[in-house]
């Protein structure tokens, strides 16, 4: 080994405290957990669309409204219209093989750097590419992969950290939807496996648990500590018959292996060298603190609705009505209206298209609903899409937005008639967002389904 590549590899080692991870056996486990979820995030995308040149052509893409220009750099194409999106993951499926053999090998500072390049991919991906790739379950594993990868005293700040994103979730639960239950009671499946009775008791235990009793997964004692593991591990195997694999695939493996069989205490540190985690979490903080700000109600207007953890936060229905103005006049040859009753099984089925003619101009009326509790139903969402479609043949595009949360009366949160002409601020409130008495109730919704 040249004396170059020797200075590189300790420079390295030093800034990035990667000895740790050379001596402690749980960091090594979690680095293999991290790995793993970093196979069934990129096992997802391999086969989306969502960044890809088709996408933002065909208007499919949302860029984050800090960054309504992302479609410029995309460069991928997915099947079947070519194979650079598949030959780019396959070649992080190359290197996370590569991470395991130099794992296997103990050699540390090339696993590290092969996870490095996989960390900044993904948080280009989610913070720069895409507004809706992403679930707050990736936030978890981000978080967790940081102070990995570039955190002293790695060990205590994992734990920590994992327990913070824990009380974090729990900041968007203090509404209706969890302490009276209605995110489930709005349902027709109702809470899973449980009465409908007991709704509110459940969504109660679940808010007790991620402020108070998470903080004993950190205990000296063990009785308190270990009953807050076991809670966890059945919270997650819970949790899962809704969220399917994706939140569990990065929390369980995180909490058996740092509060499961290898858990010690570990004591706080206070020197400079901790000066980086304590900035993380603050970061972390004001991330979260941001969707509060932003809007005067988040979960009716979703104004920073994606800043922090924003998981099961409201059981959202909505129906969107779009006008399309045209300079020329259409068929209406295409033109339905969906039984009453007819089941949506999507995130937003059309239920009906209705055009209107004249000699030089006409409308056409689209009406969408809502398929699914996990919907956000986000303006923000429809804002972006519609926008990208203003031109000089299509002169007006009038829109309207009315929410439901939590089984409530809808409301006509958004009524413009023509969305070329507003913009969308992405750090305060819009104005053409309303909220009640100016948001009119316009009806009321019946018991909707939870797709994800």
């Amino acid at each position: 080994m040249s004396a170059a590549t020797f200075t590189w590899t300790s420079f390295y080692k030093r800034l990035c405290s990667i000895s740790e991870i050379e001596e402690q056996p749980i960091l090594q486990w979690m680095f293999g957990a991290m790995l793993f979820y970093f196979f069934v995030t990129f096992f997802s995308w391999i086969s989306k669309s969502a960044i890809t040149v088709e996408a933002a052509k065909s208007g499919a893409a949302t860029c984050w409204p800090y960054f309504q220009s992302c479609t410029d750099f995309y460069f991928l194409h997915a099947l079947p219209y070519g194979y650079s999106q598949t030959t780019l993951y396959m070649c992080f499926y190359a290197l996370m093989m590569l991470i395991v053999y130099w794992m296997w090998k103990k050699e540390w500072v090339y696993a590290h750097l092969g996870m490095t390049l996989l960390f900044l991919w993904k948080m280009i991906v989610i913070f720069l590419l895409s507004y809706s790739i992403a679930g707050p379950y990736d936030y978890y594993h981000l978080f967790l992969t940081a102070v990995l990868l570039f955190i002293p005293y790695k060990e205590y700040f994992l734990k920590i950290v994992f327990v913070f994103l824990y009380f974090m979730s729990v900041t968007v639960k203090f509404s209706p939807a969890w302490i009276e239950g209605t995110y489930f009671s709005a349902m027709q499946t109702g809470i899973p496996l449980l009465p409908g009775w007991s709704t509110a008791i459940a969504t109660n235990i679940v808010i007790f648990t991620q402020v108070v009793e998470c903080w004993f997964l950190l205990s000296r004692n063990r009785i308190l500590q270990q009953i807050s593991f076991w809670y966890a591990i059945f919270f997650h195997l819970y949790s899962g018959i809704l969220v399917a694999y994706d939140y569990p695939s990065v929390t369980l493996p995180a909490v058996a292996i740092l509060f499961g069989p290898m858990y010690r205490h570990t004591p706080t540190p206070f020197n400079k060298k901790a000066i980086a985690g304590w900035v993380l979490m603050a970061l972390f903080a004001l991330f979260q603190l941001a969707g509060f700000l932003i809007s005067p109600d988040r979960y009716l207007t979703l104004e920073g609705n994606r800043f922090g953890m924003w998981m099961f936060e409201a059981n959202h229905q909505c129906i969107v009505t779009v006008e399309n103005e045209y300079s020329s006049p259409r068929a209406g040859a295409n033109d339905f209206n969906s039984p009453t009753g007819t089941p949506c099984n999507g995130f937003y089925c059309l239920v009906s298209r209705k055009t209107t003619s004249t000699a030089t101009s006409s409308v056409q009326t689209l009406r969408y609903e809502s398929g699914t509790a996990w919907n956000r139903c986000d303006p923000y969402e429809w804002w972006f899409q519609l926008h990208d479609q203003c031109s000089s043949s299509r002169p007006q595009i009038a829109l309207q937005l009315d929410h439901s949360i939590n089984g409530g009366p809808f409301y006509r949160i958004v009524d413009v008639p023509n969305i070329c002409d507003v913009s969308y601020s992405p750090f305060s409130h819009n104005s053409w967002i309303e909220l009640p008495p100016q948001a009119k109730i316009v009806g009321y919704p019946v018991e909707n389904w939870y797709h994800y």
